[in-house]
């Protein structure tokens, strides 16, 4: 499964046309697509004509419900092709999660539950470096970058490849970028040259695949379709379907191995051969156990053991497909995994960490 942000800090560069026909064209060649609108003007939404009130789940409720999972809130635009829509309410989610743990890795936690449902997932970001588009970046192991025929566009290619450097150091997350030039006119001049300044300075991560300028993405916007459901639109299709094929066709970059630990560290549980793997940092500890649902809250749960190589206590159950809600039992004090975003309420006001398996 590939994950391909796309992603750009300045508005009007066709970001959210480009994350879906390329979707569009990802499904006419034979893959299972899945598109996340985490706009919160819900274009890429709008522009399947899909309304957040027709559907039972939005990108908000991924976000902040705990329970709803990806296959939850997906839903169909045709056969081989998933969005899960956005609304206006996720305008509140940077407010709403300001202070809580592991904010900027949500969506990832939930997407590493996804198993072969799809072969491509496309994250269509809104116009802005925020906690939003760092969900999509942490998520994504690609991004593509759109860039329209505008000296702003140059600008901003720059600082948001820094913004990637940034990233890398500091997560050791590493994203491979993909340059798109869109929505431009071959013929003039100006084009030619923005090309040229592309090829100098960007050649190594440029597409080779150009993206024309053409009155049929307002028209398929406004009917709620890809172009590939226009009549008329022969050259965008062909373009789109050049693009999948050559994104196809790139190996990603990243190197998840490097980054196993620190994604175990980061997002609590996970399932590993012999079943769930839990995991706590506690290097102080003299004693630690895992207790909930499983051990119908017992005080003595299971005894989870420390790891002489990296000083993590680790334990590893095997559970039915389900939800457990869990804590963990360090020297004597219950405690919620400080590594797991998903909780819930219990019925003393505590919260307990929630799994979902």
């Amino acid at each position: 499964m590939r994950i391909v942000s796309v992603i750009n800090q300045k508005g009007g560069c066709g970001k959210t046309t480009v994350a879906i026909n390329l979707s569009a064209a990802f499904r006419e060649i034979g893959k299972r697509v899945l598109l996340i609108d985490l706009d919160p003007q819900a274009h890429a939404s709008i522009g399947l004509h899909v309304n957040s009130d027709d559907v039972e789940h939005t990108t908000y409720d991924l976000f902040m419900n705990p329970r709803v999972r990806i296959t939850d809130a997906a839903h169909r635009v045709e056969e081989r092709f998933d969005i899960i829509a956005s609304s206006p309410v996720l305008s509140a989610i940077e407010q709403e999660l300001s202070g809580k743990p592991a904010r900027e890795t949500r969506l990832v936690s939930k997407l590493r539950r996804v198993t072969d449902q799809y072969e491509y997932i496309m994250i269509d970001s809104p116009p802005n470096v925020g906690l939003l588009t760092f969900n999509a970046l942490m998520a994504a192991g690609e991004v593509i970058i759109p860039i329209d025929p505008c000296f702003f566009s140059l600008q901003g290619l720059q600082k948001l490849r820094e913004t990637l450097d940034l990233l890398e150091r500091e997560t050791n997350h590493k994203v491979a970028v993909h340059v798109l030039v869109n929505n431009i006119e071959k013929r003039t001049t100006f084009s030619r040259e923005l090309v040229n300044d592309l090829e100098r300075d960007h050649n190594a991560v440029l597409m080779d695949t150009i993206i024309s300028h053409s009155v049929r993405y307002k028209e398929a916007a406004l009917r709620g379709v890809s172009i590939f459901k226009m009549q008329d639109a022969e050259r965008l299709q062909r373009e789109f379907l050049s693009l999948a094929e050559e994104i196809e066709n790139r190996v990603s970059m990243i190197d998840t191995r490097d980054i196993d630990d620190w994604m175990v560290k980061l997002h609590g549980p996970r399932h590993v051969q012999e079943g769930i793997l839990f995991m706590l940092d506690a290097p102080r500890a003299q004693n630690v156990y895992l207790t909930g649902e499983f051990t119908n809250w017992s005080r003595e749960g299971f005894r989870m053991h420390k790891d002489e190589k990296d000083s993590l206590w680790k334990s590893v159950l095997h559970l039915e497909p389900g939800e457990y809600e869990y804590r963990f039992i360090v020297d004597g004090v219950w405690i919620k995994d400080p590594n797991n975003a998903d909780s819930v309420l219990n019925e003393f006001g505590q919260e307990n960490s929630l799994l979902i398996v």
